[in-house]
């Protein structure tokens, strides 16, 4: 009995299941976008395809369920789930809200499907699994948003631009003068109306879809890798003429029927209809490009990875049961850090993109706190950049008591996080030789870790509380540092500190076993962290 061996498509089905427990809260994200018309919301896609191409790739392959399991995919396997789990415990506090900003969640979820292959199929199954396990990378949010961040209002222009040049020639629509591009108006009997091409009319959300499925289906598409990729190609012209064949027909029913008949009847079906037919004139061209699809039979394979081990080296119910222990146990670990990472989550929406605005556009101060403005400064634009800005304010208690002492935060906001890598606020301390007595990493909260500093200068001894994440000014992503700053020999009163729960006080007190220095007013400086919490939370709770 424990000699018997263990079928592969039983291994594939206990990674999947393992690798969705793990990454639960992650793979949840991803599917919250699907409802709504969003460019990213088909990358859920990408789990269920990959597992297809799992399967298929055992297909092909059939010698990964006869291959060696030995010590060293142990170890290897092993120390790649212990990796993925590092960056994700660790990475949402030493990164704070740039964790889930990069979605570096979902770069984990690979390393951990590439350490469960290697437990459960051995070391030499990674090189026919590669490219289902490389293909998880597609559901990164990141390379995405770089790409739309710089190319989604010229694409938009460019669909517009189309509609434009062809709409009023079939004498369906005319662009509206004065209301900008991508407005056209109609006219329906007597009724005259408008509608307009925005980025979600562009095509983008099909384009992306398309790409998806586009990069799974060559996997079982035989023929040249030049006339696949050219035939890709086609299809992505395909994609974006049917949707501007959707907007002219959008602006046909809406000047023969009246609006409502457009908007509320063909718009939600028009724009499935126009990317099923781009597919099904793709697939009807496949011949001409010489294409075939492929049969998922045993390829012959040539090769000394693929000798199948000696029976008593192979997957056994013996052999398997400690490595099915160790990636149900080592998911079981993943789902509560996984779980944790709802809250450095909040102020950002599944894509990564912040939904804090800065603090500049609303000042908000902690609960039983007032702010002012006090000035702006001007000459950190060399460093910040020349969109920069730097913004100095004073907070002083509602209800001064004995402890009562006076806060300047700072808030300085670039476009270019590199500039305030660049320029910390230890470079800062340091170039004006001023002496730092104590430096920390703390919680405040809400998934925000930051900075606390107990520094010298030649007036005072003071102290400072930070943090630094990504804002929304406008429709861009910038970059903001708030920094709080008191000098006084108040000790406040107040018990505890912030805390973002879960397991984060352990990883923080991991990274902070080297934190040099000594705080001679601790009161203070977790007064002060406890008014940058404030801050924290009423600036996420009016985001969401």
């Amino acid at each position: 009995m424990h000699r018997a061996r263990v079928p592969v498509p039983f291994r594939l089905t206990l990674l999947a299941g393992c690798s969705a427990a793990a990454f639960w809260f992650s793979l949840r994200s991803l599917s919250g976008q699907w409802r709504y018309e969003t460019p990213l919301a088909d990358l859920v896609l990408v789990p269920v395809l990959a597992a297809v191409l799992f399967f298929a790739a055992s297909r092909r392959h059939p010698y990964v369920g006869e291959l060696r399991l030995g010590w060293f995919d142990l170890l290897a396997g092993t120390t790649l789930l212990a990796g993925s789990l590092a960056l994700v415990a660790v990475g949402p506090v030493y990164w704070s809200k740039y964790f889930w900003a990069m979605r570096l969640d979902l770069l984990a979820l690979p390393i951990f499907v590439a350490g469960g292959v290697m437990l459960l199929f051995g070391a030499r199954a990674i090189v026919p699994f590669g490219l289902p396990v490389l293909s998880l990378l597609l559901a990164w949010p990141l390379p995405y948003l770089a790409l739309l961040e710089r190319q989604l209002d010229a694409f938009t222009s460019a669909t517009s631009g189309a509609a434009a040049f062809l709409a009023p020639r079939m004498h369906l629509a005319t662009p509206a003068p004065g209301s900008g591009d991508g407005v056209f108006a109609l006219h329906h009997g007597h009724e005259t109306f408008s509608l307009s091409v925005g980025s979600a009319c562009s095509g983008v959300n099909s384009l992306v879809g398309f790409f998806i499925l586009g990069v799974f289906a060559l996997y079982f598409v035989e023929g040249r890798l030049s006339r696949r990729l050219a035939w890709l190609g086609l299809g992505a012209a395909l994609v974006w003429a049917a949707n501007v064949a959707r907007i002219l027909a959008l602006f046909a029913v809406a000047s023969g029927f009246g609006e409502r008949a457009a908007i509320a009847l063909l718009h939600p079906v028009a724009g499935i209809v126009a990317l099923n037919l781009a597919v099904l004139v793709l697939l009807a061209l496949m011949r001409r490009f010489h294409l075939f699809w492929r049969e998922l039979e045993p390829a012959e394979v040539d090769t000394p990875l693929a000798a199948p081990a000696p029976p008593e080296k192979r997957a056994s119910v013996l052999r398997v049961s400690t490595r099915v222990a160790l990636i149900g146990a080592a998911a079981i670990v993943f789902a509560v850090a996984d779980g944790a990472l709802a809250t450095t989550a909040r102020g950002l929406t599944n894509d990564g993109v912040p939904a804090i605005p800065a603090f500049t556009a609303r000042p908000l101060s902690a609960p039983g706190w007032t702010i002012r403005r006090a000035e702006t400064i001007g000459w950190a634009a060399p460093y910040y950049g020349n969109h920069s800005s730097w913004v100095r304010y004073v907070m002083r208690p509602r209800r001064p008591d004995a402890g009562a002492f006076t806060i300047w935060l700072d808030a300085v906001r670039s476009p270019n996080l590199g500039a305030l890598d660049a320029y910390t606020l230890a470079h800062c301390y340091a170039f004006h030789s001023f002496t730092v007595e104590a430096a920390k990493r703390i919680d405040l909260g809400e998934g925000v870790f930051g900075n606390a500093f107990v520094y010298t200068s030649p007036r005072a001894d003071w102290r400072a509380v930070s943090w630094q994440w990504p804002v929304r000014r406008g429709v861009k992503v910038e970059h903001e540092r708030l920094v709080l700053i008191a000098a006084s020999d108040a000790r406040p009163a107040g018990r505890g500190t912030p805390s973002s729960g879960g397991e984060f006080s352990r990883v923080l007190a991991l990274l902070d076993w080297r934190s040099s220095g000594h705080d001679a007013n601790l009161r203070l400086t977790r007064a002060l962290q406890r008014v940058a919490a404030g801050i924290v939370r009423k600036r996420i709770e009016a985001a969401t």
